[in-house]
């Protein structure tokens, strides 16, 4: 019996130290990820910067072709940016070093900005597009406004990525929380008319590099990092973010 304690313990010991090892190892992982999207961000928004320069061609000295050539390269590395961005975002989340800047917002004003920013989207893609704010709702909130414009961002730009016609709503309306007293959380939902998501898929679209099958990446794009970062962002704002029928993502945040 004493073997067999000790045994164990020695087996308690070592599953401890592994465990240990994994946690800074995972640590480690997430600071070099940070450190170099840091690093390559510097570099890459200089060569967006030229690549627009020569795609405005002020001085006329360049053919259409060249100056397709520098729109293309102006798009392609937008797109890598906007990688790197969501990969420096996750490492700050597995690393606990995101943080959050709680200033007051106006609901007014998070219309406009999410007006301005796709209502040109649904024109070019044909589709409605209407934001429904609630008449009771406060005038001001008090959140982190850039990260909460960026979970809105991902949840609009997928709902527009995979509708190919009809529509795409906001709504900003009061909503109980789960103690069931209202007026204490606004929720911001998303809806579509887009290919939706079978309900038995709909937790693993939350997990990091994640997305419904196979063929949505070929076909549509993306790394599936987008609605995993909105998550945990939603969760540092003190709310919640989740699928549901008929309405799809939702991310309530503190008022």
């Amino acid at each position: 019996m004493e073997r067999n304690s000790r045994e164990i313990e020695r087996a308690k010991f070592d599953l401890e130290e592994r465990a240990q090892q994994l946690i800074l190892s995972s640590k480690y992982k997430s600071e070099f990820l940070a450190n170099m999207s840091h690093e390559l961000r510097t570099p890459l928004n200089s060569l967006l910067i030229l690549a627009q320069l020569l795609a405005d061609n002020p001085e006329r000295n360049l053919d259409a072709k060249q100056v397709e050539f520098a729109r293309t390269i102006h798009s392609a590395g937008s797109e890598l940016l906007a990688l790197i961005n969501d990969i420096l975002d996750l490492s700050k989340i597995e690393s606990g070093t995101m943080g959050i800047d709680i200033d007051e917002l106006m609901i007014e004003s998070l219309r406009d900005q999410v007006e301005r920013s796709f209502r040109p989207v649904a024109e070019t893609r044909r589709l409605a597009f209407e934001i429904h704010v609630g008449a009771d709702l406060p005038p001001v909130i008090y959140t982190d406004p850039r990260r909460l414009l960026q979970v809105l961002k991902n949840l609009l730009s997928n709902a527009f990525k995979f509708t190919d016609k009809g529509k795409v709503d906001l709504r900003i309306e009061p909503a109980p929380d789960r103690h069931g007293r209202a007026g204490q959380v606004i929720a911001f939902s998303v809806t579509d008319t887009g290919i939706g998501i079978p309900p038995h898929k709909q937790r693993i679209i939350f997990e990091a590099f994640q997305q419904a099958d196979g063929t949505t990446s070929r076909r549509y794009g993306g790394t599936g990092l987008g609605l995993s970062i909105s998550r945990e962002i939603a969760r540092l704002l003190g709310g919640e973010i989740w699928s549901a029928r008929p309405r799809a993502p939702a991310a309530p945040s503190p008022c």
